[in-house]
């Protein structure tokens, strides 16, 4: 089971003693990082504008630049500015690089189709967290000590798999186990049938390996893709009164489609109700002859 930064789902899974494996949602881990992300571009962009600034005002005051009106106003002197410009940028550019190693430590396939294997992934994965401590900035110093406690919880669901690949893999020479990862990985790509497409010698090993990689999963992305797309419905009709909505069914099913198809029909004429009355007449009905005398 995949779960988010909440308590809930673990203190659900504990309270009912449930004997499955409780991951991390990556996604959700993942999230705070990104966020540091935009954090730290935005602080380089802001450090090369100041930087900019106090160049354009050095070059006024020794007369290599002229421009209208008074002269430029800096709050930090060129030679502090550079500095901070230079150190702001190289944050950004390592922060980038060590998380994007960290993302890919975490993939079950390398780039070169083989097996990830977890001891590796912990050693990339301890070396990155130690060069970002070693940038020395309290954002990124907060994350590695969180994403530290994650380590084993992330590790977890890549035991399973190499626990479960490897004796499934470990006769199969290095070319056609790359093969069979690179295929698994393309699957949906590629029109390929395990069962004719496949030597018969190897399509045991195939069923077999494409069955385990189906169960591995570290993120509850779909759901979080789902919800996504609710949110802004959900939004709308937040605080919706009881009386709202029976209001809003009743105007949108006598209300006539103006082009396609069903153009000049309402709802109900298309679900074969006779005779239905004009919604001129319900509304009369239900609040009064006055509004029946007002002009539609």
């Amino acid at each position: 089971m995949a779960c988010d930064g909440g308590t809930g789902l673990r203190a659900g899974v504990t309270e009912a003693e449930l004997a499955i494996p409780l991951r991390p949602d990556l996604f959700h881990l993942l999230r705070d990082a990104h966020r540091l992300t935009r954090r730290l571009e935005r602080a380089a962009y802001q450090a090369i504008q100041t930087a900019e600034r106090a160049r354009q005002a050095d070059q006024e005051a020794r007369g290599l630049r002229r421009r209208r009106g008074r002269r430029l106003q800096i709050k930090v002197p060129l030679p502090q500015a550079e500095v901070a410009e230079e150190q702001a940028i190289a944050t950004f550019d390592n922060w980038c690089w060590l998380l994007g190693e960290i993302r890919q430590a975490l993939e079950p396939i390398t780039p070169a189709q083989g097996l990830v294997t977890v001891a590796e992934t912990q050693v990339t994965i301890e070396t990155a967290l130690a060069l970002l401590q070693d940038i020395d900035h309290p954002d990124i110093t907060a994350f590695v000590a969180d994403f530290q406690g994650q380590i084993p919880e992330l590790l977890a669901p890549l035991e399973w798999l190499e626990q479960q690949l490897t004796p499934v893999l470990q006769d199969l020479d290095p070319d056609t186990q790359a093969f069979l990862l690179w295929t698994w990985q393309h699957r949906r790509d590629l029109p390929l049938d395990r069962d004719t497409d496949f030597p018969a010698a190897l399509q045991p090993l195939v069923q077999a390996a494409w069955d385990i990689l189906g169960l591995f999963h570290r993120s509850s992305s779909l759901a979080e893709s789902l919800h996504s797309w609710l949110r802004p419905y959900l939004q709308i009709h937040r605080g919706m009164p009881q009386w709202l909505l029976p209001l809003l069914q009743l105007c949108w099913n006598h209300h006539q489609f103006e082009r396609g198809q069903r153009a000049g029909s309402s709802p109900l004429e298309l679900a074969g109700v006779k005779d239905a009355p004009a919604l001129k007449e319900v509304l009369a009905q239900l609040f009064g002859s006055q509004l029946a005398a007002q002009p539609a």
